[in-house]
């Protein structure tokens, strides 16, 4: 493959990457001498463009739900993913990617922490992540 097929690859793949994500490594832990409550500084290590998805097809895991009209229901779990362009070198396993600006706004504000990474391969037109939600607060 030329280096220009590839450079355009990677321009298609990134313009579908609408969303804003703001990367971030957790810090140092610092603890209110008062209250006793502890606050993790938060270190910006990529903010640009993005998208998130989910896997197609059928989920490859599922889960045994006892409960209010589940009655022992099999609850499909979708895969997601986030995509950042080929360039974003900085995030690592175990950082959290938050949505900051998205067409979609049911997005904005969504965290996630990131998993490892799916596109370890020499041509590569997108750092594709599996990442997994982590609850908003406030139970949404």
């Amino acid at each position: 493959m030329s280096n220009r097929t590839l450079t355009r690859m990677r321009r298609w793949a990134e313009n579908l990457m609408t969303d804003r994500i703001r990367v971030t490594a957790p810090g140092t832990v610092t603890v209110d001498p008062s209250t006793g409550a502890e606050t993790v500084s938060q270190h910006v290590v990529y903010d640009g463009k993005g998208k998130v998805q989910t896997a197609g097809g059928i989920a490859g895991q599922q889960h045994n739900v006892n409960g209010d009209g589940s009655v022992g229901a099999f609850v499909p779990e979708w895969g997601l993913y986030l995509h950042l362009p080929v360039t974003a070198t900085t995030p690592r396993e175990g950082y959290e990617a938050t949505v900051v600006e998205s067409a979609d706004p049911a997005l904005v504000g969504r965290r996630y922490r990131l998993v490892n990474m799916q596109s370890e391969k020499t041509h590569a037109t997108a750092r594709r992540w599996n990442v997994q939600e982590i609850p908003m607060e406030g139970g949404s």
